[in-house]
């Protein structure tokens, strides 16, 4: 495929299923070509859009709008193939005159953000299984049709619904929202949703009203702000706990159905036993280890080390004795030749005699005539004369 082929496609894929939109919007730029073509964009709070008004379309409206107008228009949204732009082609236009309105909304909007009433720190969390839901809404609206259809379609058995009736368009609905409002939050609900279908600014406009604010934002329960279209923003929705772009969104935001269900059981169901089987085998792991090293730190072989090294040490003991012996022995030995060689020597030397004078041995061949002398054997020792 082409791109020039992927663009028809898609162009004529969106004219065919968004003909006929009703477009509700700031016109924030405008230019007015040649042509006589008009190429303009329009805004919301968080989006814009670029649009084209062709000549034989805007020549039949009778006014040029000025940026800031706010305008409602109905045409086609469709491809610009050559360059592959998205665009609203537009076939008439008029002022919404929600000039005013658009102003209080600004206002007010400004106000409550001011005072913190849109912080996310008092956001309350909504509960992913409801058991308790409130719906607010008008008993005979297209939106709680929508929205009772797809609880039955979903199938989902683990909640009981409340609905409170309210009028959700007038001057008269703001107060009775409140009403409605109060009633549900003393009912100890998991969450409660405001539905209101689509319409036209001045329709929503209750939506936009300072007391009911400032009731869903002292409410003790959850609150779904689930008014109009996606591009559709009143008050509410920044003062709830969770916007919903559409009333049916809402059901689809917090309910999942029955055989979605089932299957999140199934899934959690394969991931609890394969956690199980992943502990379990951990769990057999670490006893392993464990009875090794009980097995190594036991008593037994505790002792059993001990005794090892007990007969270790009683060998070491015993040939250190060995060999201080052997050296014992051998001193004895020497010393044994030596004292039997001395015995020797003395029986030899029994009768011989040394001769001694003032206790010192002298030669015989040195001694005078008429000196005298001591004559010393190895047991007796007697005087002598030289003659």
């Amino acid at each position: 495929m082409t791109v020039t082929e992927l663009n028809l496609q898609a162009k004529t894929l969106l004219e065919t299923y968004l003909d006929d939109v009703i477009l509700s919007a700031e016109l924030s730029k405008i230019t007015i070509h040649s042509s006589g073509h008009w190429y303009f964009e329009l805004k919301d709070d968080k989006s814009s859009i670029s649009c084209v008004m062709f000549r034989a379309n805007n020549s039949k409206i009778g006014f040029i709008p000025n940026v800031g107008d706010f305008l409602e228009l109905s045409g086609t949204v469709s491809i610009y193939a050559e360059g592959g732009r998205y665009q609203f082609i537009a076939k008439d236009m008029q002022k919404s005159g929600l000039g005013d309105l658009e102003s209080k909304f600004l206002e007010l909007k400004q106000k409550l953000e001011a005072e913190g009433l849109f912080d996310e720190k008092f956001k309350k969390q909504i509960k992913t299984v409801p058991a308790k839901i409130g719906i607010i809404s008008s008993f005979t609206s297209a939106a709680l049709e929508d929205m009772l259809k797809i609880i039955n379609e979903k199938e989902y058995f683990l909640a009981k619904f409340y609905i409170f009736n309210a009028l959700t368009q007038g001057i008269n609905a703001p107060p009775s929202i409140i009403k409605a409002l109060n009633k549900a939050d003393s009912m100890g609900l998991d969450f409660i949703i405001i539905a209101r279908g689509g319409g036209s600014k001045q329709d929503l406009f209750c939506f936009n009203d300072e007391l009911l604010a400032r009731e869903i934002f002292k409410a003790k329960t959850p609150i779904i702000s689930a008014i109009g279209h996606e591009i559709d923003y009143v008050i509410s929705d920044f003062v709830a706990d969770l916007r919903a772009p559409t009333p049916s969104a809402a059901i689809n935001l917090v309910l999942t159905s029955k055989d979605e269900l089932c299957q999140k059981l199934d899934f959690l169901e394969d991931k609890l036993n394969s956690i199980i089987h992943n502990t379990l085998h951990k769990c057999e792991q670490e006893f392993s280890f464990c009875e090794k090293m009980l097995r190594l730190k036991s008593p037994k072989v505790f002792l059993e080390q001990k005794i090892q090294q007990v007969k270790l040490l009683q060998k070491q003991l015993f040939l250190l004795i060995n060999l201080k012996l052997k050296s014992k022995k051998s001193s004895l030995e020497k010393l044994e030749n030596a004292l039997s060689l001395h015995n020797s020597f003395f029986k030899k030397s029994k009768n011989l005699i040394c001769i001694q004078k003032n206790g010192k041995i002298i030669s015989l061949k040195n001694v005078k005539s008429g000196e005298l002398v001591e004559l010393v054997s190895q047991d007796s020792k007697k005087e002598a004369k030289i003659l």
